[in-house]
């Protein structure tokens, strides 16, 4: 036993001040668990939010190089809202890089599915040099027609 008294006591205090650090430890890290988690639970766009940014060019026909000619519906989806409405208001520029692009390839460049995608990507390249607010996620093709 103690022979001075103080000692349990002081002990005894020392350890409460220890459990309280451990546990406002444990709660600050359970929290910072929480609050993460529901940040980022937020899972990938619904379809409807995607409807939101995506913008429809209007459909277009045009030259292909060697004489074939494309007709294409091009729907590009974009980052924000705002990106959108550049996307609205650089219709035009949209358009004639488009056909600049389609002038240089030909029929047997999009005969297959990997031409296409490369169709895709070489597009939303040129179309996010235009933009300065925000920038294209995705191409899409709805019709495509190569005669």
């Amino acid at each position: 036993m103690d022979t001075d008294g103080k000692g349990g006591v002081a002990t005894s205090k020392a350890l409460t001040w220890v459990l309280i650090v451990v546990l406002a430890a444990a709660v600050a890290v359970g929290a910072w668990y929480v609050i993460g988690s529901r940040a980022t639970s937020s899972g990938p766009p619904t379809a409807a939010d995607l409807a939101k940014t995506r913008y429809d060019l209007p459909q277009m026909t045009t030259n292909l190089a060697g004489g074939s000619v494309i007709q294409l519906s091009i729907s590009l989806q974009a980052s924000s809202d705002q990106a959108k409405g550049e996307l609205e208001l650089r219709k035009v520029e949209i358009q004639d890089a488009v056909n600049d692009i389609l002038h240089s390839w030909k029929r047997e460049d999009l005969d297959q599915p990997q031409g296409q995608e490369k169709l895709k990507g070489d597009i939303m390249k040129r179309v996010n040099e235009l933009l300065h607010n925000g920038r294209v996620t995705q191409v899409y093709f709805p019709s495509i027609i190569v005669q």
